[in-house]
C-alpha cells in the first residue's frame, strides 16, 4: 500500500488509494470531496483518520467540525 505523510502528525501512514489525479481540479475531485464529506463517524477530529488525510491530499475544502492542521499543531 502506498504511504503519504500525515500533515497533522508528520509521520508516514499507509493509505488505501493513491491516484495520479488527486488534488487536480475537475469532476473527479468534486465528486470525491462531496462523497467523503458525507461519511459518518468521528473522522473529523481524528488526526490519524485515513479519510481526513486523503481529503487533505485531494485538497478538499474543510467541512464543519473538521480538524485543521493549524489547530492540531497548536496543542
Amino acid at each position: 500500500m502506498p504511504k503519504v505523510r500525515n500533515p497533522y502528525t508528520g509521520k508516514m501512514q499507509s493509505v488505501s488509494m493513491a491516484v495520479p489525479w488527486a488534488g487536480r481540479a475537475g469532476p473527479k475531485r468534486s465528486a470525491y470531496c462531496a462523497r467523503t464529506a458525507k461519511i459518518k463517524g468521528a473522522w473529523k477530529r481524528n488526526p490519524k483518520s485515513k479519510n481526513l488525510i486523503q481529503r487533505r491530499r485531494w485538497r478538499c475544502p474543510y467541512v464543519a467540525g473538521e480538524l485543521r492542521v493549524a489547530e492540531y499543531r497548536r496543542k
